[in-house]
């Protein structure tokens, strides 16, 4: 059994605790309790059989999905989503006249660590709203030529007026490559960058493209 994490998070005047445990093998499950005034707001249980099929376990591996789901609800608690008047819009408590990039760098510095691995896109066709999108990656180990296998890469969507959306979540292959396939929406009235992020044993990298409007093309 791996050790959890314990976090006190405060927000709005309210202090939320969140606590993230495994269940063990027998249970394979990662379980996350938020609790503010010493009552259950959410629980969350995602299951790590996918890590522990054919005999083979890293513990590593499931520090970093606890890791991961940890990291999600507190930021879902800094987004108001647990709010009891109902989430905050995405961008309400910064300067209003920041650009997209801006929203998108003071994210990332939330949600990133210092060291990084590498994550290379392939390919990626014209990111477009309103139309399906597919981009190839691999995740790479920084300083070496060197493919990381079981890294979690996810896909967001970072708008400039709303909260950021996760749309693809995926484990690379032996080789450090993955697929994310997604639909863009139309977003009018708002700039959208796509977010992608990948982790591996508590190291991370990402990038972003800015997602065009079809009048652009």
């Amino acid at each position: 059994m791996v050790t959890g994490f314990n976090t006190d998070v405060d927000y709005e005047g309210r202090t939320y605790h969140v606590q993230t445990e495994d269940q063990g093998l027998s249970n394979p499950i990662v379980e996350s309790l938020v609790y503010s005034g010493g009552e259950i707001v959410t629980t969350r249980k995602v299951s790590y059989a996918d890590l522990i099929e054919g005999g083979e376990f890293n513990e590593s591996d499931v520090m970093l999905r606890m890791k991961i789901q940890h990291q999600d609800l507190i930021q879902e608690i800094h987004s108001g989503r647990y709010d009891p008047e109902g989430p905050k819009p995405f961008g309400y408590n910064i300067i209003s006249n920041r650009s997209l990039d801006e929203v998108v760098m003071t994210y990332l510095a939330v949600e990133s660590d210092v060291v990084r691995v590498r994550l290379e896109v392939e390919d990626s066709h014209p990111l477009v709203e309103g139309t399906p999108a597919l981009i190839l990656m691999r995740v790479m180990s920084e300083g070496a030529d060197q493919p990381v296998q079981g890294a979690e890469v996810t896909v967001k969507l970072i708008y400039s007026s709303e909260r950021p959306r996760e749309v693809f979540r995926g484990i690379s292959g032996e080789d450090g490559r993955i697929g994310a396939e997604f639909d863009l929406p139309f977003c009018p009235g708002s700039e959208v960058a796509v977010l992608c992020q990948a982790q591996a044993s508590g190291n991370n990298a990402e990038f972003k493209q800015l997602v065009k409007k079809p009048q652009d093309l």
